[in-house]
């Protein structure tokens, strides 16, 4: 669906703050309440706004601890490669996956309490999986950047 630059300026206002009201919405990019809401709607019916969500501060959730790994796998079957990533997905700790290009075959975002929480994430995603060749864990001292908003404009 091709995005015109009012589709554009809702999703950075959206993106920015999710509860702002229709229409201080519909104010702040110069369209009617109704005719905002008609673009949101099918904003969402057609999946560029896949969800709303609330963004929590992990580290006031006892959360804090951020890990980065990267998986080397050592063959890309498909059965066994669909495996390791339903475990992946079926992780709670794992907040983002990807298949990438380059050395790692996967790399995966963990959010966790305690480095005891993490060996556990280690041993249930690749422990006793002969497709998980090595992995490399980077464990995040300090962030200087953390969004979800996705740019939007053209």
């Amino acid at each position: 669906m091709p995005l015109d630059r009012i589709d554009r300026r809702i999703l950075a206002h959206l993106q920015e703050d999710a509860d702002i009201t229709n229409a201080a919405l519909a104010e702040r990019v110069g369209l009617s309440p109704s005719t905002c809401l008609r673009r949101v709607q099918r904003l969402k019916e057609t999946g560029v706004i896949r969800r709303t969500v609330a963004v929590v501060d992990a580290e006031a959730v006892g959360r804090g601890l951020t890990a980065v790994v990267e998986v080397q796998l050592s063959h890309h079957g498909a059965p066994q490669r669909q495996d390791f990533i339903a475990r992946v997905r079926q992780e709670p700790a794992v907040m983002q996956a990807w298949g990438v290009t380059g050395e790692p075959d996967v790399i995966l975002v963990l959010q966790l309490a305690t480095m005891s929480e993490y060996q556990g994430v280690i041993e249930r995603l690749f422990a006793n999986d002969p497709l998980v060749e090595r992995f490399y864990t980077y464990v995040a001292v300090e962030t200087y950047k953390s969004r979800t908003a996705v740019p939007v404009e053209a």
